[in-house]
């Protein structure tokens, strides 16, 4: 799984192979500019002392090309000439290695970050997309994480593993071949330990993998504690539980810890190990090499050059191995945001119907909705709406008014019957031409941490000023914005927690009136406001919905009420009780016929239940 992993998250490199070519390249120089000075030290080292080239030079002349004829310069100059050149070739090797190191460096670099960049994109683009069926499963701070720790470890391991591998594997594929080059007998001497090597780093490597993946999802948790109390803090102070939230925290942080330290012991063996198996193997070949040099069939400087070139096979070996827990830790967060990648729609948006805008009449026909596959929350609903026509939806707490409601912009679909506008079942048709033509007002309000003018013409790119202030007068805001520090300009804060709760539901109402969508639907848009901020919000409400001189032509409009006073005017009010339609009529029909209607108006009004109004 971790490979496969790995490979998904390459494909996202797809895109910038010109660049990873041209730091592959880089490495490949790097890697073989390591290798000269393997190749130049020994033979120099012997030329120095002994005048003579030795092997060394025959086997470094091999690898040049034959026109450099290396052998006979060497017979051909003294020693002082060769020790005034060698600065200038140890310069030049060192800067095109700089050189090489500083190119690879940075186009890795940037290609794991636009690599990190696209999946953040990505994943943030599928979160929007999911239906808020998703997120009734998920908790936002888990999902935070994911967002925020994940993708950074994956960053981490596309811009610091993906480079040591290609780079240190490019260095160890030389320096081997240098060893073999140089002496295959005494390469098999040192390397005898790196199978036995291999058996102990594979088995830390899946267990690593496992404390890794339980320790983001620890992370996870914590991130859902944190979103919760911060959300929460007022209520967290006003019932004292400022200390029972923080030794909970407490303790997922100790539990943590605990798990953190497992992975520590995994991480601290490896290394030593791999030190000591590396070490038992160049003890054997040294050990070998002595007697080999004793009796003159090995010459000092292959021997100088062999281990100049273990030597240099250390670094990469060890930073490889290293790199292996990044690159670890980088699968299972790629493995947690692939979860939520791989997440499926419960409301696909695969229509191709068109849909014209809207002219007759929206249709429920035989809904039927459940969230878990057993409780039924709709159960045979049949609901027609009429162009123009505000239809109120009306019942006890539970008997599926805002299901109903939620059907219409598709944040769900039914799970039987259909619902259609014009004929055209929604789900035959676009989801952006679908929502295209509804505007939404709740009773949770959502503003951003923008300024007002961007909160009222969100979603209407490049409108012009004055039709915001417009939709801000309609909606009976204006006044109040121009009070503000910087009228249209002051930024509201998060959620929009500067203003009351009666100012942000009239800024979510100036922007349905700018969106100007034919449909409108209105769920319990006044029910956690004061009685002043009702009037006021109702008033731009009634404008909002066709009543009164403020609106042009009366909206198709689908409310959800809590407060029965509230729809007294409404063309038609169906009564919801366990998922069914027990009731229709206008206000007055209803409260005659008393029955389920007249029973709720009666507890809203404050009369003896059971008693139609008046008596």
């Amino acid at each position: 799984m971790t490979w496969k992993t790995y490979l998904r998250l390459l494909r996202y490199v797809a895109p910038y192979k010109l660049r990873f070519a041209a730091a592959l390249a880089c490495m490949v120089v790097l890697a073989v500019s390591s290798a000269l000075y393997v190749w130049l030290l020994g033979p120099v080292l012997e030329f120095l002392f002994t005048h003579d080239p030795g092997k060394g030079a025959a086997t470094l002349a091999r690898v040049l090309p034959r026109s450099l004829d290396l052998v006979g310069w060497l017979h051909a100059v003294d020693r002082m000439t060769v020790l005034a050149a060698l600065p200038i070739v140890i310069s030049g090797v060192a800067l095109v290695k700089g050189l090489a190191s500083f190119g690879q460096y940075y186009l890795m670099s940037m290609i794991g970050q636009r690599v990190t960049a696209d999946i953040r994109s990505a994943l943030f683009d599928h979160l929007l997309r999911l239906p808020p069926a998703f997120y009734a499963r998920r908790h936002s701070g888990d999902l935070m994480s994911r967002m925020g720790g994940d993708v950074a470890a994956v960053e981490n391991a596309v811009t610091n593993a993906v480079a040591s591998y290609l780079r240190d594997g490019l260095t160890v594929v030389v320096m081997l071949v240098n060893c073999f080059i140089l002496d295959w007998r005494l390469s098999l001497m040192a390397f005898v330990a790196v199978p036995v090597t291999l058996v102990p780093v594979v088995r830390f490597a899946k267990r690593l993998k496992k404390i890794t993946v339980d320790s983001q999802a620890k992370l996870g948790r914590i991130g859902e504690m944190v979103v919760e109390a911060l959300i929460g803090v007022r209520v967290v102070q006003a019932f004292g539980m400022e200390a029972w939230e923080s030794e909970r925290f407490r303790e997922e942080n100790r539990r943590l810890v605990r798990i953190v330290r497992r992975s520590f012991v995994v991480r601290g063996i490896s290394s030593p190990l791999m030190e000591l198996m590396a070490a038992a193997g160049l003890s054997l070949a040294i050990w070998w090499v002595g007697g080999q040099i004793l009796s003159g069939q090995l010459s000092a400087g292959k021997f100088f050059s062999f281990v100049a070139a273990i030597l240099m096979l250390y670094q990469p070996v060890k930073s490889i191995g290293k790199v292996g827990q990044v690159a670890l830790q980088g699968a299972a967060a790629g493995e947690r945001i692939f979860e939520i990648l791989d997440s499926r729609t419960s409301v696909p948006d695969t229509g191709t119907a068109p849909l014209p805008p809207f002219a007759r009449e929206i249709r429920f026909e035989g809904v039927g909705f459940s969230y878990d596959g057993e409780r039924k929350v709709l159960d045979g609903v049949d609901l027609v709406i009429r162009r123009g026509q505000v239809v109120a939806l009306v019942g006890s707490s539970g008997g599926g008014k805002t299901t109903l409601a939620n059907l219409l912009p598709r944040f769900y679909d039914p799970t039987a019957g259909r619902v259609t506008l014009d004929g055209v079942d929604l789900r035959e048709a676009p989801l952006a031409a679908v929502r295209a033509q509804m505007a939404l007002v709740t009773q949770e309000t959502v503003l951003f941490n923008d300024t007002v003018r961007a909160n009222i013409a969100y979603g209407r790119h490049g409108v012009a000023v004055a039709e915001v202030e417009r939709a801000a007068r309609l909606a009976h805001a204006h006044d109040f914005i121009a009070a503000l520090p910087r009228g249209y300009d002051t930024v509201i804060g998060e959620r929009g927690t500067l203003l009351s709760g009666g100012q942000r539901q009239r800024l979510a109402i100036a922007r349905a009136f700018l969106k100007n969508a034919p449909i409108l639907v209105l769920d319990e848009a006044t029910s956690a406001l004061d009685a002043e901020s009702e009037r006021e919000v109702q008033k731009a409400l009634d404008g909002l919905m066709g009543f009164g001189d403020e609106a042009a032509a009366p909206r198709t409009t689908l409310v959800i009420a809590h407060r029965l006073s509230t729809i007294r005017h409404a063309d038609q009010i169906v009564v919801l009780a366990g998922g069914r339609v027990v009731e229709m009529g206008r206000h007055d029909e209803l409260v005659a016929r008393g029955g389920e209607y007249a029973r709720l108006h009666a507890v809203y009004e404050g009369e003896p239940a059971g008693l139609p109004a008046g008596a």
